[in-house]
Order: C-alpha cells, then structure tokens, then sequence
C-alpha cells in the first residue's frame, strides 16, 4: 500500500463535521465521502462496497482528531517568552479564538512561521496516519 503524502496533509486539513476521507486499501486512492456521494458522484456501488467491506477502507484523521486549537497554544509556547507570546496567549482565550489568533499573527508580522509551524505538524499527523496504517509515503515536491 502506498499514498502521496500531500494528498493525505490536503485530506487532513479539508475534512470537517461533513467531509470525510478514506484510503482504498485495494485502488490506494484516498476518497471524499460528502452529502452522499463519493468523490462528488452518487456512487451507490461504492458506497455498498464501503459498507459491506468497511475493513478495506481506512478513515483519515479528521477535525476530531486533529487538535488546530492545541497547535495555535504549543506555537504560543514555542515562542520567546515576551510581548508577543503574551499577545498571542490573550488572542486565544475565549469566544472567536481562532479569528483573533489569525488577525494577531498576522498583526505581528507572523504569519510566515506559523504556516510553518502548521504545515510541519500537519505533515507529522500525516506521516503518523500513514505508519499506524502501514502505508508507504509517497513524497512529491510541493507546487
């Protein structure tokens, strides 16, 4: 078994409370499961084959098990401790976090390094998934 490991990262980052992914074990293709249908076709054949053969398919990390609120506070923590690193730690208390957090990233001249830092631990879920799952990495330049 094998994936492109930008495939598995985009998947990760894309999945919601109504996107879900899943690799075919048999094609090795990772598929979008939305509203019903399957990589964007009313697929009732895969769809009973998902079902029925659910062990050939395995589910991706989704929003549930990927933690962007602890990434934005170990972020925090990695920072030199001073102004910025308490501007940031205010952003993230309460209601409308993550809008304050993004706009105070980008006030302070950060948002280079934290796509970084966002990117790298996206990659590292994904590399993760892929070991727990005995897959083979396949690694392609970034576009």
């Amino acid at each position: 078994m094998k994936v492109n490991l930008n495939d598995v990262i985009d998947a990760i980052e894309f999945a919601d409370m109504e996107i879900e992914y899943y690799y075919s074990i048999k094609t090795e293709e990772i598929l979008i499961c939305f509203d019903g249908m399957i990589n964007g076709d009313k697929n009732p054949e895969l769809e009973e084959d998902m079902e029925e053969n659910f062990e050939d398919y395995i589910r991706l990390p989704n929003q549930y098990d990927v933690n962007e609120y602890n990434m934005m506070e170990e972020f925090i923590e990695n920072l030199p401790e001073g102004k910025t690193q308490e501007k940031l730690a205010d952003a993230i208390r309460g209601r409308g976090a993550f809008r304050r957090f993004k706009d105070m990233v980008y006030d302070l001249g950060l948002e280079q390094k934290w796509f970084r830092y966002r990117d790298a631990e996206y990659s590292r879920i994904a590399r993760e998934w892929c070991k727990e799952n005995e897959i083979e990495i396949i690694e392609e330049e970034s576009k």
